[in-house]
């Protein structure tokens, strides 16, 4: 009786893990993006900022108040075959700010949390198993406030996946990109672990 009861726990255990790597797999969890108040997929991949990867944003600039911004992210991480990313955008004083928009809703889509922060993140197609290298990236606009904001920060966390369709052997990057005070958007080594980055380059 015991065994069966071993077994039946084991059998449990596994179909739960399988779960939740499919259910990451279709967008991960919000909150999870390295912002203030928030975890990383780290908490559940590990290995955060451990690679030889980078996440990238490129976006429009400078941005003028009241307009649309074309936004495209990648993953970088030689070696790897499967990616996902999630996104959020914060005023200074950390609340969300302007609209996050899908275009490509095959490959992306937009969550909101209970305390109002929108998040952009992959969906299942949206992970291109089997890509190797870098991610083909997503596209998506965020539509900026039509009062000035003044500094806005893009936190985003990337994860480059080894396609095991479990939370092995996966890395998970983060990093910030900040429109400032001239809506000048930084590029990655401008940031503060872009620049610790590039020391090891």
């Amino acid at each position: 009786m015991m065994l069966h009861v071993i077994r039946l726990v084991a059998l449990v255990s596994v179909i739960a893990f399988a779960s939740i790597a499919v259910a990451f797999s279709t967008g991960p969890p919000n909150e999870r993006t390295g912002a203030p108040g928030e975890g990383t997929c780290a908490d559940c991949h590990g290995n955060l900022n451990v690679g030889d990867g980078r996440i990238v944003v490129q976006a429009d600039s400078p941005y003028v108040p009241g307009e649309t911004v074309d936004v495209t992210v990648w993953v970088r991480d030689p070696g790897q075959i499967r990616w996902g990313f999630e996104l959020t955008v914060l005023d200074g004083n950390n609340l969300p700010v302007g609209d996050l928009i899908v275009t490509e809703p095959t490959r992306t889509q937009v969550s909101v949390a209970g305390n109002g922060r929108q998040y952009i993140k992959h969906t299942a197609l949206g992970t291109d198993n089997g890509t190797p290298d870098e991610s083909p990236g997503w596209s998506f606009q965020w539509a900026s406030p039509a009062v000035d904001p003044g500094s806005v920060t893009f936190y985003i966390a990337g994860n480059a996946a080894n396609g095991n369709f479990a939370n092995t052997g996966d890395f998970i990057y983060t990093n910030v990109y900040i429109y400032d005070g001239s809506h000048s958007f930084l590029i990655d080594d401008d940031t503060t672990w872009g620049m610790i980055k590039a020391l090891y380059r």
